[in-house]
């Protein structure tokens, strides 16, 4: 498959500007200044969720039910 240069084909990059032409990231940091403690509670909910997906993931695995489970005779 040949490759095509994004500057061919305009309309398929991302667009990461809104009206105002300053980028999804400046507004993004810009709220985090505005709002730290929103942003570490925001942070640490993610981190519990993260952290409590591993310990469920690990804990289905281990019972028997996942992927790694032994057979005994």
């Amino acid at each position: 498959m040949s490759h095509v240069p994004n500057s061919a084909i305009p309309h398929a990059q991302a667009d990461t500007t809104d009206e105002q032409g300053t980028g999804i990231f400046t507004q993004f940091t810009d709220t985090i200044r505005d709002h730290p403690k929103t942003a570490i509670a925001a942070g640490a909910a993610v981190a519990a969720g993260v952290a409590a997906a591993t310990v469920y993931g690990r804990s289905r695995s281990s019972n028997g039910r996942g992927a790694a489970r032994s057979k005994k005779a």
